[in-house]
């Protein structure tokens, strides 16, 4: 089976305007799929990260916090 696409435009060229156009298009496709890839992707690795980070930091404030406490040594 023959390749239609080639057989329709085969020795013409795109006018410049729709190469433009096919550019811009892919450009707004690629920006869209980065900004869906940092909302919900990445952003929310890093709020579970820093959630966790936080988790584990206050059990050690809370330890600290009694330590400082004045022990007596009667």
């Amino acid at each position: 089976m023959k390749n239609p696409f080639k057989h329709i435009i085969e020795d013409k060229e795109l006018p410049e305007a729709i190469k433009e156009k096919v550019v811009n298009d892919i450009n707004l496709i690629k920006l869209s799929l980065e900004l869906s890839e940092l909302f919900l992707v990445s952003m929310p690795d890093v709020m579970l990260k820093f959630m966790d980070t936080e988790k584990k930091d206050k059990p050690d404030e809370e330890n600290s916090a009694d330590s400082s406490e004045p022990t007596s040594n009667k």
